[in-house]
């Protein structure tokens, strides 16, 4: 999305006003967080809303019809988990062993 060109002024400090037609075409506020570049003398100020809204387009190319990433992370976590308490298991029923061989 562009805009015209809007002239701005850069104050004390630093400070540079963004006016609210670009705010608006940004989605920002006051008080949101914005990344700053410099790209062949060029500033470009994105917003997290902005940044994100990209994230989610180029996922949405990846993701496969059908498939949960989500459902895909719950089962590597509880496989995970799984796996964890497998070695738990061995390693209490270790100790009961030797804890018995230590007792005769």
């Amino acid at each position: 999305m562009s805009s015209r060109a809007i002239g701005a002024i850069i104050g004390e400090g630093g400070r540079l006003v963004i006016p609210a037609e670009l705010r608006k075409l940004m989605d920002v506020a006051p008080g949101d967080r914005v990344s700053l570049r410099v790209e062949n003398g060029y500033l470009q100020v994105v917003s997290q809303s902005m940044i994100l809204k990209k994230i989610r387009e180029i996922a949405a190319k990846v993701k496969k019809p059908g498939e949960s990433v989500v459902d895909e992370f719950i089962a590597d976590r509880l496989a995970e988990q799984r796996a964890v308490d497998e070695r738990f298991d061995r390693l209490e029923r270790e100790a009961a062993e030797i804890a018995r061989a230590q007792k005769k």
